[in-house]
């Protein structure tokens, strides 16, 4: 069988919600997917971005960081803004995000929406600037409004 663009993005979508429904059945999502998410960047950031070097801005870094998976062919991040400072950030994506589909049927079948983008820009944060930032989806829709502060680490 023939691989289109298509074809891989319905898998892409495919494996996306299985995965959101595994982390919810395993009663912690946001630690599942945050888990899942690191292993995954840190492999993809060794071997695709080993030159990529974040700016010790949290704003900016999420700039470089989308421009390099972008330029990777990821995804288009095209439709994506950042507005803020190192302490907050105000995030807008829109149509062209590669998750949309997936977080469209989450939303129209009354689930959380889990922004994939979001917890990956967290954790890149997270590896490349060793600062922990959490994030909020403020709102689904067309753009989709997502906040990420930055938190003190918990000691255990």
């Amino acid at each position: 069988m023939p691989t289109t663009k298509e074809g891989a993005q319905r898998l892409l979508e495919f494996f996306i919600y299985g995965m959101l429904a595994a982390s919810e059945s395993l009663g912690n999502p946001q630690l599942f997917l945050r888990t899942v998410e690191e292993k995954g960047l840190r492999k993809f950031m060794l071997t695709d971005m080993p030159r990529f070097e974040a700016s010790n801005n949290a704003t900016e870094a999420c700039r470089a960081y989308t421009k390099e998976v972008d330029a990777e062919g990821l995804f288009d991040g095209s439709d994506t803004v950042f507005r803020g400072d190192d302490d907050e950030i105000q995030v807008e994506i829109g149509d062209r995000c590669a998750y949309r589909r997936i977080c469209t049927m989450r939303h129209d079948e009354g689930r959380p929406v889990h922004c994939i983008r979001a917890i990956a820009l967290a954790e890149m944060l997270r590896i490349r600037l060793d600062a922990n930032f959490d994030w909020k989806l403020q709102s689904f829709g067309r753009p989709c409004h997502i906040r990420m502060a930055r938190t003190e680490w918990r000691e255990s």
